[in-house]
């Protein structure tokens, strides 16, 4: 699968940059209009919230781009599926009507405001993963998790990423108390560098 991280700040980039060296995945540093008309993927992540109200940030630039019937899609599905209210860190697949592409919907937030629990970055990453794995695509496109209103820290949200992205590339032979506390000690690690926790 190919993975472009796409973001509008420097900053990001570069901590992408650093934390993805050396994987393949492409980093690109652009609005997603412009990226949506220079490249073609066939998977658009939305990081957005809860209730599928995608009114700001990254999520209204998706809903401009595809028009606002695209909202009201994944507002259905969370209604239908969720009875309402999609839980932080679970992802879907929806078609995106009238094109030939898709949308996983990942909220990185319960309603938009700073985020508390960093681990929904690694949780946000891992689904969105996962989903895209299950369902064959071919390319997708993914934003930084909580770093507009979320508040996380760049390194931070790059570090955790990265970690799930390594998680998601190998297969996970056994479960048993070593391999949980290995993924806890490196999540606290990455969280203790930065200095949040």
């Amino acid at each position: 699968m190919e993975i472009y991280l796409l973001d509008k700040n420097e900053d990001m980039i570069k901590a992408w940059q650093k934390c993805f060296e050396g994987t393949g995945v492409k980093i690109v540093q652009s609005d997603f209009e412009d990226f949506m008309k220079n490249y073609d993927v066939e998977c658009v992540v939305s990081p957005g919230n809860s209730f599928g109200l995608m009114t700001g940030g990254y999520d209204l630039a998706i809903s401009n781009f595809f028009g606002e019937k695209l909202a009201k899609n994944v507002q259905k599905y969370i209604m239908d599926e969720f009875n309402g209210e999609q839980p932080v860190g679970t992802a879907f697949l929806i078609d995106i009507l009238r094109t030939n592409k898709k949308l996983i919907h990942c909220p990185s937030m319960r309603l938009p405001e700073p985020i508390k629990d960093v681990m929904v970055i690694y949780f946000c990453m891992r689904e969105s993963l996962k989903v895209a794995k299950k369902n064959k695509v071919e390319s997708i496109v993914i934003p930084a998790f909580g770093c507009g209103c979320g508040k996380v820290d760049k390194y931070v949200c790059a570090s955790l990423m990265r970690l799930a992205f390594d998680e998601m590339e190998k297969k996970t032979k056994k479960i048993d108390w070593i391999y949980a506390n290995r993924l806890n000690t490196k999540i606290a690690e990455i969280c203790d560098k930065i200095g949040q926790k």
